[in-house]
């Protein structure tokens, strides 16, 4: 399973990379970041969730892979951060886990409904705390050609995250 999650990480970045060596298309970057909603695995069993945030970066890989109309590739390398999980018990009260940390690399897909609606799933690797596969899905909304807003369930290892982000394009 570990060598699977190896090749798809190396995968993303190859892909990313091939895509570096041709001309840069300022065009096809953009930058995002928002909050999310944790909620960790653990053995304690009143364990709160916590408020964290991620930051990312994303260009778009249309020119290397051709899909079906509609439907965009991408690579997203990010930060993510969940916050402090608190957590009482026979033994402790007001008790803590520290938050869970780590930089990510997913391979992201879109299809746009229309031009202001987008659904897209993720795929790809949490090299942090809680490191390993990382998948979700989501729905985005277009204000305009630059900004979007984007709500997604992401899934690791240990934490799940219900995620608010907002994404600009450099146009």
């Amino acid at each position: 399973m570990k060598k699977l999650l190896g090749v798809l990480a190396a995968s993303v970045l190859i892909a990313i990379s091939a895509n570096a060596n041709a001309e840069f298309d300022q065009t096809k970057l953009y930058i995002g970041g928002g909050l999310g909603y944790n909620d960790i695995d653990s053995a304690f069993s009143s364990v709160d969730n916590a408020i964290g945030f991620q930051g990312f970066v994303g260009y778009s890989l249309e020119d290397l892979v051709e899909l079906a109309e509609g439907i965009r590739l991408a690579g997203e390398v990010g930060y993510m951060t969940t916050g402090d999980f608190d957590y009482d018990n026979d033994f402790c009260s007001s008790c803590k886990i520290d938050a869970a940390t780590g930089l990510w690399a997913t391979a992201v897909i879109d299809y746009a409904i229309n031009e202001q609606f987008e659904v897209l799933g993720r795929l790809g690797m949490d090299f942090g705390d809680d490191d390993g596969l990382m998948y979700g899905a989501g729905a985005g909304f277009n204000i305009n050609e630059q900004v979007s807003i984007r709500a997604e369930y992401v899934i690791r290892d240990n934490i799940n995250s219900l995620q608010a982000n907002g994404v600009y394009r450099f146009k």
